[in-house]
């Protein structure tokens, strides 16, 4: 837990998996060209080990930097597939989008089936990701220095579904965070390639 959540956690019954370690984020945050926005990170049955095993607890204070790109298979099996997946929606490489993606959850707590949305208010790592979000990330997405598409949740980030402006974008999306067809899923495929690749051939 982080220790401001702790007090709220514990006199509170609720559904993540307290065996794991928490992390709003993955990939190079600080930097990103371009940021997903979603709920909260799924629990894969592989989780728990992973998180007490050395290996675990040092990918996951490497994530924490904000620095670091999004995982590769061996340091998190699960994150990895997940993610391939979700990026390979954008029609871009995972390994291309290593370095140039991030992700950012609502909750930095694992679970099984998200069910604590009143959480969300109390806990004063939710609080500070939407404030950050709000008075940092979308003002860089609206002004054009990044891109950022919503795939999950988009009342609680304060955005609807359908809205577009600048270079933030919240499609229609699946509950698995995938866009659905609609007018908005091509120019956001190609705002995050673009953004992509301007960064990838920059670097």
């Amino acid at each position: 837990m982080h220790p401001s959540d702790r007090p709220v956690l514990e006199r509170n019954k609720h559904k993540f998996e307290p065996r794991c370690l928490p992390g709003p984020y993955r990939g190079p945050l600080r930097h990103a060209a371009v940021v997903l926005l979603f709920l909260s990170p799924g629990l894969d049955f592989r989780d728990v080990a992973h998180c007490d095993s050395k290996s675990g607890r040092d990918y996951y204070a490497r994530q924490r930097t904000g620095e670091c790109d999004l995982p590769e298979e061996e340091e998190h099996p699960s994150a990895h597939k997940w993610l391939t997946k979700i990026i390979g929606q954008f029609e871009i490489g995972y390994e291309e989008a290593r370095s140039t993606v991030a992700t950012l959850n609502i909750s930095a707590y694992k679970s099984k089936a998200f069910s604590d949305w009143p959480l969300f208010a109390a806990l004063p790592s939710c609080r500070a990701g939407l404030d950050w979000a709000q008075s940092v990330l979308f003002p860089q997405a609206l002004a054009g220095k990044r891109v950022v598409v919503c795939l999950r949740s988009a009342r609680y980030w304060g955005l609807r579904t359908g809205y577009s402006e600048g270079s933030l974008f919240c499609p229609p999306f699946s509950r698995n965070a995938m866009m659905v067809q609609s007018e908005m899923r091509e120019p956001v495929k190609t705002a995050v390639k673009r953004s992509v690749h301007r960064e990838g051939n920059a670097s």
